[in-house]
């Protein structure tokens, strides 16, 4: 079993590209419905803040892989000084369910995160239907590691489409760290309205313990909501389109999308999934100037694939522990 931590994972490096077209291959199989995945539980005890998620999947297509990402999430632990979120990925052999790799490591589940993104702002750009033929202006609000590692990933998605990134945390520091990634066009903000109501691409990636966006998102903008509780009901009513991952997954939890289940009723029937936003043309009918939220509450197959993306990537390269 091969053993992987941080360390290695850094000296893997992050390829957006590669890492987006390996979820997008992910996507495929589970639109041909050649994958398994359980709903994933929530353990929750002592602290209701604190929780450890297991998401179990197998995938098929060109992974052939089953595995368990085991996911924990303590908001306070940077008070004690160590990271919020801790994360071990299992792999096994789909043949023989023998373990074969073991990522002890959030950094795996957060470049996954922002591969997903990856995915959903590029079929955005291709569409014919809106104005993306201009420099395209981010809001990045939420600079933690998620955070961090999405502003290297817009910098790369976007290249030279970019044209500001504006990014604002509670703490200055850690949004100058954010806005480094995309050089001269990166400045911090010195509030969330300022790097949300002048940009095409507003990207939420925080830990808030309450809704504090509640004035409508920009007309056209692309909603990349990962942290899911950031926005008031009031502020998504103007939403043309719902795009999600798993609607099972992400109308629970107490979600802004489930929030919009039930103060407005948005329906299942109402949202599209990613694999339809990807492979179909449902996004075709967006009006012009329409605003999409994309949210994910996150997908066990995509932690599976990029964590079999990555066990060949490292078999290729000599890096990691062998165990025995």
């Amino acid at each position: 079993m091969l053993y992987l931590n941080e360390d290695d994972l850094l000296a893997l490096g992050a390829d957006w590209g590669k890492l987006a077209d390996t979820v997008t291959d992910a996507l495929a199989s589970m639109a041909a419905g050649d994958y398994v995945q359980p709903l994933k539980p929530y353990l929750r005890f002592k602290d209701p803040a604190n929780r450890i998620i297991a998401m179990p999947a197998y995938i098929g297509g060109t992974f052939d892989a089953a595995g368990i990402k085991w996911i924990a999430s303590f908001p306070a632990n940077p008070s004690i000084g160590i990271p919020r979120a801790h994360s071990v990925v299992v792999l096994n052999d789909a043949a023989t369910g023998k373990p074969v790799a073991l990522v002890n490591s959030p950094l795996l589940s957060i470049m996954r995160t922002a591969a997903v993104s990856a995915v959903m702002l590029r079929r955005w750009l291709e569409l014919p239907n809106q104005h993306h033929n201009r420099p395209l202006n981010v809001g990045l609000i939420g600079c933690g590691p998620i955070g961090q590692w999405h502003a290297r990933m817009l910098t790369v998605i976007l290249g030279s489409r970019l044209g500001k990134l504006k990014t604002y945390d509670l703490s200055p520091a850690r949004a100058r760290q954010a806005a480094d990634a995309a050089g001269s066009a990166g400045s911090a903000a010195a509030s969330w309205e300022e790097a949300y109501f002048e940009s095409d691409i507003i990207v939420t990636c925080t830990v808030s313990g309450s809704r504090y966006i509640f004035s409508p998102p920009p007309r056209g903008s692309l909603l990349l909501h990962v942290s899911l509780r950031d926005y008031r009901p009031s502020a998504l009513a103007s939403i043309n389109t719902v795009v999600v991952d798993d609607w099972d997954e992400i109308c629970r939890e107490n979600t802004d999308i489930e929030q919009m289940h039930l103060t407005v009723g948005w329906e299942k029937d109402r949202t599209i999934t990613l694999s339809e936003a990807v492979f179909g043309d449902k996004l075709l009918s967006m009006p012009k100037d329409g605003r999409l939220l994309f949210s994910p509450m996150g997908m066990a197959i995509f932690d599976i694939a990029v964590a079999t993306y990555t066990l060949g990537l490292a078999r290729d390269k000599g890096i990691g522990l062998e165990l025995k």
